[in-house]
């Protein structure tokens, strides 16, 4: 008697695990996205021995996709604002099911859950969600400009980077040899802004002010490097930067030298050249007189 009340306490033990296993192991949605863009979301699960009923996507508790294995037909699509999936781009099995997106806009942000329940005779539920933004991003480098290709130590600097247009906000950093600029080389952020696909779009630009001296340019004797970051906060890898070179030379007065130099030497020749020539007038003029004398 005792025996067949373990063997049932075991068998009920075991089919509780089998109940409890059925989870959503990971949810693949993008935190920021550019709405120009196509995206695509995807949902793992593990069945744990359950039998797949349904996998369900949601927005904002609004389901727009269904996957019913054991149903005519398997997929179904339900219209949600923001929600335009991409036709035959879905992929679902008893392990992950995938979809895509596209024609993105401000109303596609929000939150996407993934459903996945299991059939008859436990029917269990598991569920997980992610944020979603759909945002204007930038798209190329800033820019940077008025950074000459040669400059002399102690000369003044100036330059200035323009972020590239975006919805979301954009940090600039200005980095000289390596060294983040100082707070005192730098001049008031501007920003210029203006309205399209729904985005308030705004365009980042920074100027920089400083002297070619000090530590930063031990290690650089030859070369100044003006490198200018776009950041966007919490979205660390939306990085780009740009960098531009120039070469820099020790004697300021070189090229100065060099063009008195010149200037001394084409002086010297003209010189020369009158005194020759006046000297040949003078020889011509005596050969004259005494021709003339024997005359």
């Amino acid at each position: 008697m005792n025996y067949w009340m373990i063997l049932v306490i075991i068998g009920l033990t075991f089919d509780g695990h089998q109940v409890c296993s059925l989870i959503v192991t990971d949810i693949n949605v993008p935190g920021i996205v550019d709405f120009r863009d196509n995206v695509t979301l995807s949902c793992s699960y593990n069945m744990g021995g359950h039998k797949l009923n349904s996998v369900k996507w949601y927005k904002d508790e609004n389901e727009f996709f269904r996957y019913s294995p054991m149903m005519h037909p398997y997929y179904m699509k339900f219209p949600v604002e923001g929600v335009e999936l991409q036709d035959n781009k879905h992929l679902c099995n008893s392990s992950i099911c995938q979809i895509e997106l596209g024609t993105l806009g401000k109303n596609s942000s929000g939150v996407y859950r993934c459903e996945v329940s299991g059939d008859a005779p436990h029917f269990k539920l598991t569920t997980k969600e992610a944020n979603m933004t759909v945002a204007a991003l930038p798209t190329n480098k800033p820019l940077i400009a008025g950074f000459q290709n040669m400059y002399h130590f102690d000369e003044f600097v100036t330059a200035n980077c323009s972020s590239d247009y975006s919805s979301s906000p954009v940090i600039l950093s200005f980095y000289i040899n390596g060294e983040l600029a100082l707070p005192a080389e730098l001049l008031p952020r501007q920003e210029i802004t203006f309205t399209a696909h729904d985005y308030l779009l705004r365009r980042q630009v920074l100027q920089i002010n400083f002297y070619v001296n000090g530590p930063r340019f031990i290690h650089y004797r030859k070369i100044l490097e003006l490198k200018c970051v776009a950041d966007i906060p919490s979205y660390p890898h939306l990085r780009l930067e740009s960098k531009e070179t120039a070469i820099l030379t020790h004697d300021q007065n070189l090229n100065n030298q060099m063009l008195l130099s010149t200037g001394e030497r084409s002086a010297s020749s003209t010189s020369v050249l009158a005194i020759s020539i006046l000297v040949l007038r003078l020889a011509l003029s005596i050969i004259f007189i005494q021709t003339q004398t024997f005359s």
